[in-house]
């Protein structure tokens, strides 16, 4: 009875400790949680780390930061880099999150200058790797306050 107990109380904690204290694998929605903490922080090379060499970023629209990236350098380059020159104080929240097997999709509220509105994230993690992710963006409420910032 004794290592029945045990081994309940090990697994309950082995679930709070999460995968990677473990040496296991990260789930997609940890790999995406760890994405955006790399992100908020400024972590380029710990984000970068997180996505595979082959990722495709894709913002919709017709922004400065618009189109179709390939790599983590050129996402850092025409994403990250141009997000505070047109959008000062640049934040996301997360407000819900969607997963279904390899796939996270996160609403986000988002806010800087003169912005307040909703996006949708959509991820794709492959062999604990983003490889592709979609921003589904409010780009007229964007637009809008790009131009009073200007």
């Amino acid at each position: 009875m004794k290592k029945v107990l045990l081994s309940i109380i090990m697994m309950n904690f082995a679930s709070f400790v999460g995968a990677e204290n473990l040496g296991l694998e990260l789930s997609p929605s940890q790999v995406v949680t760890k994405a955006y903490e790399t992100f908020s922080k400024g972590d380029m090379e710990g984000w970068s780390a997180l996505h595979s060499d082959e990722l495709t970023f894709t913002i919709l629209g017709d922004l400065p930061q618009s189109g179709v990236h390939k790599g983590t350098e050129a996402t850092i380059d025409k994403v990250f880099e141009v997000l505070p020159v047109h959008w000062p104080g640049f934040n996301l929240t997360e407000l819900n999150r969607y997963i279904a097997d390899n796939t996270v999709i996160v609403h986000l509220k988002m806010t800087a200058k003169g912005l307040e509105t909703e996006s949708l994230h959509k991820f794709e993690v492959i062999d604990g790797k983003i490889a592709s992710f979609k921003a589904f963006d409010d780009t007229q409420s964007m637009f809008l306050s790009m131009n009073k910032g200007s």
